[in-house]
């Protein structure tokens, strides 16, 4: 079975799966899949899925097609892996098996990736087994296995009843350990040993997903490995805020069950769409704070006994738990290390990526730096005066889900979180390393920011309620790391940079507001309202603003998979 995951206009990693036969892709609405943009041609280009083979083929389009960055000439051979570019458009090639990889660094639904859902949900009278996370008793199944050492001569008395026999499940799980400390000697980094272990859970348990959530420094867990067996819808992975928080409230491995036909969740899409019926979440670490969980779903036809499936579970999270201390550990000298560092401003993959390449350089991270940078301020607007009448507890509260949710949402749009300054935000776009499509992914990932906080204030009372307000420019800056090997930061330095800010403090609460420069990079992708110029500063600072509506699509292109 062949996918490709489409980002473009109307697309953001959108996962199709490659039917048998031809699937034509262009603007015209006869296509199979219909692409967007000014570049792209009416028919553009045609994939043949044949078995194992994929095949793509050019038809003529007036600006034609890349494959790696390669111009394609007539008809080529694609493999796993492979890029492909028509017109504005990347369509990323994969063959998954059963076992697909859906890691993203998402915490809620702004954009698609871990779905998040059952925020505040008693799970308790559903919870079938609940261990204590000291009390592991895997060790018993050891008890059952036969070794040429145990047998004794006839003339002798046994010690004690020897099983002739192991269960075929002890076995297993013996194995399953055997892998995971094998993974955890043998990886060079915590997601290469993270997504192996979730690759053997989901072959032993025989479950449908497998998620490792950790602590981002922010504080919101992030997903740092996904396994899920299938097809993806949008790429979501269904997570029970409910089950999470119970389990790490009781500091207990539980198992969750019926979960289909409970009232509480049987209504919900994403358990009705992922078939899942039993949900194992075992906290990481022995005391709290814990560092993550450790969440399973699972249907009812595993035959694996619970018992043993919900311990199994509860030993590979504690060699997860080791894993994260391993790859966190201090590098020397008791300093916090380089990836650490780094967490404070990237996701946890574009965190690793960078350390890698800063140990291949020597340590160095890459200093300040001319570059083309999108910067998106967000604020609460009005947050001081509400700050003072709920007090410090509840104000506390707010600004703790204000950052742990912005942060882990601009992660997922692959932005840098330069700094959080109390009820505010800024967010960067195009360092250390630029992508064509930076400022479209910042207005995107600023819609992403209205939307959710608008979903998370909803469920507040009216009278602790503000809103987002938000301004975006495009600059040339410098940007990069500055400060001691001890505590680098990553900052941006210019004119530039500070004009989102004050665009944001004219804008009114659930306003996002954009300059022509980032009007005129983004194009014609986003509804956008001209608003005049705005008056920054006095008396003579002005710019010319826009104010962002929804992302657009034009009607003579309609993307979509048909």
């Amino acid at each position: 079975m062949w996918q490709i995951i489409i980002n473009g206009p109307g697309y953001f990693d959108t996962a199709y799966e490659l039917p048998e036969g031809v699937t034509h892709l262009g603007r015209a609405d006869e296509n199979d899949i219909v692409l967007g943009g000014d570049l792209v041609s009416r028919r553009h280009a045609r994939l043949v899925a044949e078995g194992d083979s994929l095949r793509i083929e050019d038809l003529g389009s007036r600006n034609g097609s890349r494959v790696n960055g390669a111009p394609l000439q007539g008809s080529i051979d694609l493999h796993p892996g492979d890029t492909i570019s028509l017109g504005e458009n990347t369509l990323s090639v994969r063959q998954p098996n059963q076992v697909e990889n859906a890691a993203t660094e998402m915490v809620d639904l702004g954009a698609g990736g871990v779905r998040r859902f059952g925020h505040g949900d008693d799970v308790g009278p559903s919870v079938i087994l609940a261990k204590n996370l000291k009390n592991v008793d895997l060790l018993r199944a050891l008890d059952n296995f036969s070794s040429p050492f145990d047998e004794t001569p006839a003339t002798a008395a046994p010690f004690a009843p020897v099983t002739p026999q192991a269960p075929r499940g002890a076995y297993e799980t013996l194995l399953l350990l055997f892998h995971t400390a094998e993974a955890l000697a043998t990886s060079t980094t915590l997601t290469a040993f993270l997504e192996a272990t979730m690759d053997r859970v989901l072959e032993r348990i025989d479950a449908t997903t497998a998620v490792v959530l950790l602590r981002h420094p922010t504080g919101v867990l992030v997903p740092a490995a996904v396994r899920h067996r299938g097809k993806l819808a949008k790429g979501e992975v269904p997570v029970s805020d409910g089950i999470i928080e119970q389990a790490m409230s009781e500091g207990r491995a539980l198992l969750v069950g019926d979960v289909r036909d409970d009232r509480r969740f049987a209504g919900r899409e994403s358990v009705i769409l992922y078939g899942v019926d039993r949900v194992l979440c075992i906290p990481i670490g022995l005391e709290p704070p814990f560092s993550g969980v450790l969440y399973v779903n699972t249907s009812a036809k595993n035959e694996t006994e619970l018992e043993i499936m919900l311990d199994t579970c509860t030993a590979v999270a504690h060699l997860v738990a080791t894993g994260v201390q391993k790859f966190s550990a201090s590098s020397g000298g008791g300093a916090p290390p380089l990836r650490h560092h780094l967490e404070r401003f990237f996701g946890p993959e574009v965190a690793d990526r960078r350390a890698a390449e800063a140990q291949r350089s020597g340590g160095r991270l890459p200093a300040l730096a001319e570059c083309n940078l999108t910067i998106v301020h967000a604020e609460l607007a009005g947050f001081g005066s509400l700050g003072l009448k709920l007090g410090a507890l509840r104000t506390t509260e707010l600004l703790n889900d204000f950052h742990s949710r912005l942060g882990g949402l601009v992660f997922s749009f692959e932005g840098i979180v330069e700094s959080f300054f109390g009820e505010s935000l800024r967010a960067l776009f195009g360092a250390p390393a630029s992508k064509p499509d930076d400022a479209v992914r910042a207005v995107r990932a600023a819609l992403a920011l209205r939307e959710d906080w608008e979903r998370h204030m909803a469920r507040r009372p009216a009278e602790e309620r503000c809103e987002l307000r938000i301004g975006i420019n495009t600059a040339r800056v410098l940007a990069g790391f500055v400060g001691p090997e001890s505590r680098p930061s990553f900052s941006a330095v210019g004119d530039g940079v500070n004009v989102a800010s004050l665009l944001a403090a004219t804008a009114s609460p659930g306003q996002v507001l954009i300059t022509g420069k980032t009007l005129a990079v983004i194009g014609a992708r986003f509804d956008v309202v001209p608003l005049g110029e705005r008056l920054l500063r006095a008396p003579r600072d002005k710019v010319a603003a826009f104010e962002v509506v929804d992302e657009e699509i034009p009607q003579l292109t309609n993307p979509g998979v048909r």
